[in-house]
């Protein structure tokens, strides 16, 4: 019985994505019906358009700073908007809506490189004749 070896070979099973841990690992909803993501989205998006519009406004009016003030006044307004918007979303669908429109839009544009079926059809067996 001399010197005997052994080889191991370890595969990696991937495990399902199951509702259960889906759920459980889904981001917390922390304020007016909101993710942590959506709000800070939401706040940047805000954020610009204000600004944008408040240096409009300054210019228009020849005070910049003025026109500032006023865009960061109107991008708490738009976010204040934008997060009841995606609250009254939520309660009209469903809790994912957001990011499953996000995820098509980025599969339609072809920003993930793959080639999947974006559509379904449902056919009927139709009526039966000469019955």
């Amino acid at each position: 019985m001399g010197n005997q070896s052994f080889e191991l070979t370890v595969v990696a099973i991937p495990m399902r994505d199951e509702r259960l841990a889906d759920s459980v690992n889904s981001e917390p909803i922390v304020f007016m019906d909101c993710t942590g993501t959506e709000i800070v989205a939401s706040a940047l998006i805000s954020f610009v358009v204000g600004i944008t519009l408040g240096i409009v406004v300054g210019v228009a009016i020849g005070k910049i700073m003025i026109g500032l003030i006023l865009g960061l006044i109107i991008s708490l307004g738009f976010t204040y908007g934008l997060l009841n918007y995606l609250c009254a979303i939520r309660n009209k669908y469903y809790e994912t809506w957001l990011k499953e429109k996000i995820f098509l839009y980025k599969l339609g544009s072809g920003f993930f490189g793959l080639k999947l079926i974006n559509e379904s059809v449902r056919f009927g067996r139709g009526a039966r004749k000469g019955e």
